[in-house]
């Protein structure tokens, strides 16, 4: 029976790098691991039962959720997955986060979940440690969506909305006069 290895901030990938005996359990550990895709953006590592913990969840921006984030080797076995040429995790929208983000995407500080922001569109709520960048990032996503959008999308043609904004495809004119009713003499 192997020993179990546990993972933990010894056993790094930072640390793979600076110590030889490191590198080579590490390597060992990862020609075991087992990637796959779940839930569309996300991956799932099994290190095999004789690594502790087993299961790792790496998010799509390549970052694990347990303690050791971009550290865990359980990055190096997506990257190895991904450089292998397997299917690549999904990439979500502008604007819509399914986990909190490792880092702001506005100023790159830790961010931390709030779920008073989170919703089936947007998806999980999130607050930067420094500002309150979460609706300055959804604003610049909304920019972004629009500006990829072609004009053709939208059911009203900006431009000439802009230069008659009572421009009617069915020729309404609010500025008509209706004819006064013959019974009562006031405007129809």
């Amino acid at each position: 029976m192997k020993a179990t290895t546990v993972l933990n901030g010894t056993l790094t990938a930072s640390r793979a790098r600076e110590n030889a005996n490191v590198k080579q359990l590490l390597t060992g550990i990862l020609r075991e691991a087992i990637v796959t895709v779940i839930q569309q953006y996300f991956y799932r590592v099994d290190f095999g039962p004789d690594v502790q913990p087993q299961h790792h969840t790496v998010s799509h921006d390549l970052v694990c959720t347990c303690s050791l984030g971009e550290d865990c080797p359980a990055v190096t076995a997506v990257k190895k997955y991904l450089k292998d040429g397997n299917p690549a995790a999904e990439t979500p929208r502008p604007g819509y986060y399914p986990a909190v983000p490792a880092k702001c995407p506005v100023c790159g500080a830790a961010c931390h979940y709030d779920p008073s922001h989170t919703s089936k569109v947007r998806g999980v709520g999130w607050e930067c440690s420094k500002e309150k960048h979460y609706w300055q990032s959804m604003a610049a996503a909304l920019k972004a969506n629009f500006a990829a959008k072609p004009k053709s999308a939208y059911p009203i043609d900006p431009v000439s909305s802009v230069n008659n904004p009572f421009a009617f495809k069915d020729g309404y004119d609010p500025n008509r006069e209706y004819p006064a009713c013959p019974t009562c003499g006031r405007a129809a």
